[in-house]
């Protein structure tokens, strides 16, 4: 499994709320961000991978990507019609009840359903008015909201912690939730797809960004963002954007932010997984 690339989800300017259909010469690598994401196919079919995990989607189904969650496009139908759709993350805490975060893998659409949302989403473009199309868009959270409430409700307390406070260690976690840290790191892996360790880094290194970009120096932003010490805040970075904070923010950093994988995905051949580096890059598209 290639490595997952930080980048922010492409809003426009303005919005809170965003909704792109898929087009496969602007395909992202594998990635994260802080925008809580949802992937639902109207028509064909989808192969995404989440960590290790993989899942196929068909029309009416769809998916829920948390802040930190690595995720990317492995392959899809000829005529795979994909609509991706994001929240500014302080808009998703008032959408998404904070107390019963989606935890299940997907949700399925009634036929009603999904031709009611196909004929919204498709609109939305129309739309001059940004509240608008919020309006529509986070109506899509709410509904994926209610379907997606299974799954252990130790993980998604952990989980709920992490995202308040990312400096908290397993062992904090584990006695929070009541779970021993071995049992609470294997649960979250297995409702998550993603090592409760890994994810943590991931959320300290969004909330190090979020410092510096507030006024913060490097220095005082890693301690911020949870991590114990510049150096290791360094190696993560390192690790995620693979330059160091000082050339991210350097200038280095727009570069990464729109960093594509051009090239349909085709059933009938099979996908490269290009690495970061391989990429191309380009202004925000779906």
């Amino acid at each position: 499994m290639e490595p997952a690339l930080f980048q922010p989800f492409p809003m426009r300017p303005g919005r809170r709320a965003q909704v792109w259909r898929h087009q496969p010469a602007f395909r992202r690598p594998r990635h994260f961000h802080a925008e809580p994401e949802i992937n639902l196919v109207l028509r064909g079919w989808a192969r995404l991978g989440v960590g290790a995990s993989e899942r196929t989607l068909r029309p009416g189904e769809l998916v829920f990507f948390h802040p930190g969650q690595d995720h990317v496009l492995l392959d899809g139908a000829p005529d795979l019609e994909l609509f991706v759709l994001a929240l500014d993350p302080a808009l998703a805490e008032r959408v998404v009840d904070p107390g019963r975060p989606p935890s299940a893998w997907s949700a399925s659409l009634s036929p009603a359903e999904l031709e009611s949302l196909s004929e919204a989403l498709r609109g939305v473009s129309d739309v001059a008015s940004a509240e608008a199309a919020e309006s529509v868009i986070a109506a899509v959270f709410e509904l994926a909201a209610a379907r997606m409430v299974g799954g252990g409700a130790a993980a998604r307390r952990a989980l709920e912690e992490l995202l308040v406070a990312p400096h908290a260690s397993l062992t904090e976690l584990a006695a929070r939730v009541r779970k021993h840290p071995s049992d609470l790191s294997r649960d979250f892996h297995r409702q998550y797809r993603v090592p409760l360790v890994e994810l943590r880094a991931r959320i300290r290194l969004m909330r190090f960004i979020e410092q510096v970009d507030a006024g913060d120096d490097l220095l005082r932003a890693s301690f911020e963002a949870g991590f114990g010490s510049y150096s290791q805040c360094h190696r993560v970075f390192r690790r995620s954007l693979g330059c160091s904070p000082s050339a991210y923010f350097g200038g280095k950093r727009a570069q990464l932010d729109h960093v594509v994988c051009p090239g349909a995905p085709s059933s009938d051949l099979p996908v490269r997984r290009p690495s970061p580096t391989a990429c191309t890059s380009r202004s925000p598209s779906p």
